[in-house]
């Protein structure tokens, strides 16, 4: 390695500031490592993978709670790839039910929703779940089936790592994987059609 390898402390920061943080401090480093130290689980996540994705090796190492990435910067970069879900539809779930007047009313809508986007020739492109909605990707969902069909067709679902943290579901995620506000906004913001529920 070039340079001595920096530090980046993120620990306690919530997301998407360590992927932003991360982002930047390997664009401004010119060669050599950057170590990054996270202690959350969805901050380890998408860390991990944004870098991959931008075209640098990541080594995971944990240790008391925490997490030391270690970051080695490309000697090319791959070329930054169209953002996610651009031209293309995007169906965002911020709860479990579909309504806000009958909770159980709301539930079997959702359901049926799920169920029916499954069935698609041509199904959503991408599926954010945030708030309450993370619990339909997770173990006791009514839905897990057809999201598993969706994923399986090729849909990715993305489900916001703040939330399952906050609800104490990330042992529990049964589909999809987690992200981060940073990649669930890009994806909105490319998006050809956004459909909220």
């Amino acid at each position: 390695m070039a340079d001595q390898d920096a530090i980046l402390d993120c620990r306690g920061k919530l997301c998407p500031k360590p992927v932003l943080e991360t982002r930047r401090a390997m664009d401004a480093l010119p060669g050599g490592s950057l170590t990054v130290l996270v202690d959350n689980v969805a901050a380890k996540e998408n860390v991990t993978r944004a870098m991959a994705e931008a075209g640098h090796q990541v080594l995971a190492e944990e240790g008391e709670g925490a997490w030391t990435l270690t970051i080695t910067k490309g000697e090319t970069c791959a070329a930054p790839e169209p953002r996610p879900g651009s031209g293309k539809m995007v169906v965002f779930v911020a709860d479990r039910g579909l309504g806000r007047s009958d909770p159980e009313l709301g539930s079997i809508l959702m359901r049926a929703f799920i169920a029916t986007i499954s069935d698609l020739p041509q199904p959503p492109d991408t599926i954010a779940l945030m708030q309450g909605g993370v619990r339909l990707a997770c173990e006791g969902s009514a839905v897990l089936e057809q999201l598993s069909t969706l994923e399986a067709k090729g849909v990715r679902i993305l489900v916001c790592g703040t939330c399952l943290d906050f609800f104490g579901l990330m042992e529990k995620l049964q589909v999809g994987r987690i992200s981060n506000m940073a990649e669930i906004v890009e994806t909105l913001m490319a998006a050809g059609r956004v459909i909220p529920l």
